[in-house]
């Protein structure tokens, strides 16, 4: 029974994204467009090309589930509500990766956004778009509360630059910067509120910035940043820090207010996200000696920490990850 539900799922999924996926990403550079004109500026144009992949990624992977539960997909609040959040934060991270401003500035425009004097287009924008989503969430101490506390957990990412810095430190970093944002996210739909829900945008964001990291190994690594991903030098170890947040998400579906055939459902269409997780993960199982010892990433060429998705073998693995993840019940 369950591989057929899976099937079923999967092949309902595919056809979503290849009748809707180019489609939803056209709009967003339309509506970034507009932006441009309303604001008299212009973007980056990997700001663009960033915000209209991952918002229409972050819409068909992720938001569109939850809605599932309840028998539909986003509306086009939501997605207008989903943009204009992956917008404010690439233009967020700029200011701190950039250096585009001072921290002084950057709390200025978080904590008092009326009160800041824009100096550029692109705060402009931003001070624009966090006033915006503040007036539009229902829940609008529930919403600042959490976005502080993303603001404060992205300010002090700033020590995984410094190789000092603990495996601990970096898992509650990764965990708490994922978790709060799918939090925030939760916050843009029009969708019944439980803790449980919570729990599961929680668990799953923080998968989600694991699977981020992996997928980052060779950039990061370039970058000077630590993550959990070339942190540790014991495969087994790292294996086993992604396959604890996986059961940790199970363990929350598992509790949602809905029936089991839509739990089920929900744990299929969750389990592509894991899945590329664990294709990253058997990338570097490659890199390996006799002792699962993992090798100085900095030494490492590119070709051997970058995974190709298009290779049909690469899809195999996708396909056989997720089945085997997004049993349930088993």
């Amino acid at each position: 029974m369950y591989s057929i539900r899976f099937i079923y799922i999967s092949i309902k999924f595919l056809y979503e994204l290849l009748t809707n996926f180019k489609k939803t990403e056209t709009w967003a550079f339309h509506f970034l467009k507009e932006l441009e004109i309303k604001f008299n500026g212009q973007f980056d144009k990997n700001v663009i090309k960033k915000v209209a992949k991952y918002q229409t990624i972050q819409l068909f992977f992720v938001a569109n589930h939850f809605s599932n539960l309840y028998g539909r997909n986003n509306n086009k609040i939501e997605q207008e509500r989903n943009l204009l959040f992956f917008l404010m934060s690439v233009l967020y991270d700029n200011f701190i990766d950039e250096k585009q401003i001072n921290e002084d500035k950057l709390d200025l425009l978080f904590y008092q956004p009326q009160h800041t004097i824009p100096s550029s287009f692109n705060e402009r924008v931003y001070i624009y778009l966090h006033q915006s989503l503040i007036n539009q969430v229902e829940e609008k101490n529930s919403y600042l509360t959490i976005y502080e506390k993303l603001h404060l957990v992205q300010k002090k990412s700033i020590i995984q630059f410094n190789e000092k810095t603990t495996i601990e430190e970096i898992l509650s970093i990764t965990t708490s910067k994922g978790g709060l944002t799918l939090l925030l996210c939760r916050h843009y739909l029009m969708t019944p509120v439980s803790n449980n829900i919570d729990n599961c945008w929680y668990a799953l964001g923080g998968l989600i910035q694991m699977t981020n990291d992996l997928f980052d190994t060779y950039k990061d690594t370039k970058e000077g940043i630590y993550t959990f991903a070339n942190k540790v030098k014991d495969l087994k170890a790292i294996y086993s820090i992604y396959e604890n947040q996986i059961i940790c998400l199970k363990k929350y579906i598992k509790s949602l207010p809905v029936s089991r055939s839509k739990k089920t459902a929900f744990a299929i269409r969750l389990s592509f996200i894991a899945s590329f997780g664990l294709i990253a993960i058997k990338q570097i199982s490659m890199l390996h000696d006799d002792n699962f010892r993992l090798p100085d990433f900095k030494k490492v060429e590119r070709k051997k920490l970058i995974i190709d998705m298009e290779k049909p073998i690469s899809i195999i693995k996708f396909m056989f990850y997720a089945y085997k993840t997004g049993a349930l019940w088993k």
